[in-house]
């Protein structure tokens, strides 16, 4: 009998045939968990901006503000997915628009959106909220049917708070 080494070229292409079946049932789950960690790595960056803007408050001694971001200044709208920064405004006892930006957050990643009010939001130096925000902040992949999404309230003593929801 000869002793033989290898695969077979129907061993092989069987092998191959069962790789493509697993591969094609694995894709979809793969693409929502890539989108559902999108989504919490946006709100984990939202939470982290509130917490460095109210302890820069806090430590500065001054107001602090976080606002929506376009082009390196603070926009006026409810969509923050463009990316937020933190700052300290004018000072009226210094040179006019003089601005202190002390930390920019880029656009979120892959399409997800973060939803919230519209107005910048004012932390004072002993680390309470200058004014409640209207609504929650709401962070959701851009196709948002039946995936994971993240509400985060801020609340007028400066506590954030974070619930996971479902997209309806």
């Amino acid at each position: 009998m000869r002793d033989s080494r290898g695969f077979t070229l129907i061993e092989l292409m069987i092998t191959l045939a069962i790789l493509a079946i697993l591969l094609g049932l694995a894709a979809p789950s793969f693409r929502q968990m890539i989108a559902n960690n999108r989504t919490q790595t946006a709100a984990d960056n939202l939470m982290t901006a509130f917490q460095y803007a109210r302890s820069e408050a806090v430590r500065r001694g001054v107001s602090v503000e976080i606002c929506r971001r376009n082009n390196g200044a603070c926009a006026n709208a409810t969509t923050w997915g463009n990316g937020w920064l933190v700052r300290i405004p004018d000072n009226p006892a210094t040179v006019a628009n003089e601005t202190t930006v002390l930390r920019v957050w880029d656009a979120t990643a892959g399409g997800t959106t973060i939803t919230g009010p519209s107005q910048t939001l004012t932390f004072l130096p002993s680390g309470l909220l200058a004014a409640a925000p209207t609504s929650a902040f709401i962070a959701a992949p851009a196709s948002c049917a039946g995936q994971t999404n993240y509400t985060l309230t801020l609340s007028v003593t400066g506590h954030l708070s974070r619930a996971k929801g479902t997209c309806q």
